[in-house]
Formats: structure tokens, sequence, C-alpha cells
């Protein structure tokens, strides 16, 4: 059976058609005509040796470079468009796991998983009750509700890792990136 569906129609989380990024100083681009669609519901990854461009197409679907050729959607949004203040909301809607978890060292587990809670819905006395169901069943289900008390220096890389994805998962987005998720 052959997909007619065209990049962008509609049902797609992230449409890239014709995307180039090329970073200042570079002989080459880190990206060159990439175009995809993805669906909603659909998992895809994406494999290839070191510097062949993954993060540059996460942070480009992210906002955090811009093309300098190509449509980059995301979620219904026209990412080189947006201003600050759409970006950061544009973000706030996309669970994000970078190679490398930064947790607040001050923090316990659960405080770090319960983060975008408090972002994105504020830090009312109600809203926070109705966050810690959120975060123990996050950490349930990354395998974590025994470590909810410890703090990330208590913890191995696999454990972080799994903060990290419980912490991305949190808010419940439609969109989940990872950079190296089985680092």
């Amino acid at each position: 059976m052959v997909d007619r569906r065209e990049p962008g129609d509609g049902g797609s989380v992230v449409a890239l058609d014709a995307v180039r990024v090329t970073y200042p100083g570079a002989s080459s681009p880190a990206l060159d005509e990439v175009s995809l669609d993805i669906r909603a519901g659909e998992v895809f990854g994406i494999i290839g040796e070191s510097g062949a461009g993954k993060s540059t197409l996460l942070q480009l679907v992210l906002g955090l470079v811009a093309p300098d050729a190509g449509t980059v959607r995301v979620t219904g949004h026209d990412v080189p468009a947006l201003d600050r203040a759409g970006l950061r909301t544009f973000r706030r809607g996309i669970g994000v796991l970078f190679q490398g978890v930064h947790l607040l060292s001050n923090r316990t587990v659960r405080e770090n998983v319960s983060l975008p809670l408090e972002i994105a819905r504020g830090g009312s006395r109600r809203a926070k009750a109705e966050h810690l169901e959120t975060v123990e069943e996050m950490l349930n289900f990354v395998g974590l509700s025994h470590r909810a008390t410890h703090y990330p220096a208590q913890l191995s890389g696999g454990e972080i890792q799994r903060v990290g994805l419980a912490r991305a998962l949190v808010a419940r987005p439609p969109l989940l990136l990872c950079d190296e998720p089985t680092s």
C-alpha cells in the first residue's frame, strides 16, 4: 500500500519539508534536504553515526536552532515563526529527555519529577496535592517510587536517566523527544 499523505496534512505531530541547517563557519550543512512526517501515536527513531545530525534535528524540532531553508511544523506550530513567548508556550507541550539529564541537586527525586507540573500549573497548595498523585504514578511507572525522597547524588546513572524520563512524561505531553535515550 502506498502512503499518499502529504507532510503536514493536519495529522502530523512533526512535519519537516526540505530542511537545511548550517552552523556558522561550517563547510557543509548539519542537515540537508531533510523531510519527514511523524503522526500521532507513532514511535520514530533516528539512528546514525556521531555527527550525523541527530541532535541538530532534535534542536530544530524544539526551535533551539533555525533552518536555513525548508519548513518545520510541530504540533501545528510553524516553529521558526514563533517569537520568544510563543516558543516558551510551545515547548511546555513537549517532553524532552536530553542525553545528559540535568536534575536539580537540591531537590529530591519527587521534587525533580514534579517541576514541570509546578511550572505549567502553578504552585498553589491544591495544585501541589494534585501534582503529588501524578508524580507518584510516574515514579511507579519508571520503578523509582522507593527512591522518591533521595537526592540526585544518591542515585546511579540509570536511576538518574529514569528520573529524567519521569520528568519528561509527567505532564503527559503529546510529543516526547529523546536524545540518546539508551545512554
